[in-house]
């Protein structure tokens, strides 16, 4: 009896849904406002450290950036995120970027101390991908991660598309950047 009793609460836990992060959606023009710089790059490395109180994991890609689309920023950013892996601890922190060296990225920045950060979580994190019809932008957003209006309505979800048509159109609202944050590199 004991063990259909454990077998009939394995199998509704298993058919419970993963919890997932809920995010506030930003549309390009929300990234735009809060972001100081946005970049095209290649990730030169990733490393993960415990933060000072050995509380949480949090990980660092330096980004080579190869075409400085919008804002200011220098040729090689420090991009920081919370998760990552130290030894046989690990965090994984859903919504947050994750970063691979020697991926190809689109990222729209606001400072971090004397670094930076990934702006509107991986709302702002896109990887660059060569397919048949040319090189598109790639949203990184999680399938579990839910987005969700200022009033409370789902949001739709960020597509991909042509990575030349996206950066042109920043081109033209790069005015729409924050100036307070560029000025305060």
């Amino acid at each position: 009896m004991k063990r259909l009793l454990a077998l009939v609460a394995v199998a509704a836990l298993a058919a419970l849904p993963l919890s997932a992060s809920t995010f506030i959606a930003m549309d390009e023009t929300e990234l735009l406002a809060s972001s100081q710089a946005v970049v095209q790059g290649k990730v030169l490395d990733v490393r993960s450290y415990w933060n000072e109180d050995r509380t949480a994991i949090v990980s660092e890609a330096r980004v080579l950036v190869e075409d400085l689309i919008a804002g200011e920023a220098p040729s090689v950013v420090v991009v920081k995120t919370f998760g990552g892996q130290v030894g046989d601890y690990a965090i994984v922190a859903h919504g947050f970027p994750t970063f691979e060296a020697g991926a190809d990225v689109l990222l729209f920045l606001a400072p971090e101390g004397e670094d930076f950060r990934v702006n509107g979580y991986r709302l702002g994190h896109f990887r660059i991908r060569d397919t048949a019809k040319g090189r598109l932008a790639v949203p990184t957003l999680e399938e579990g991660v839910r987005l969700f209006t200022r009033d409370g309505r789902l949001a739709p979800r960020p597509q991909a598309e042509s990575l030349d048509v996206m950066k042109e159109r920043i081109r033209e609202r790069g005015g729409e950047l924050r100036p307070d944050l560029r000025s305060e590199r």
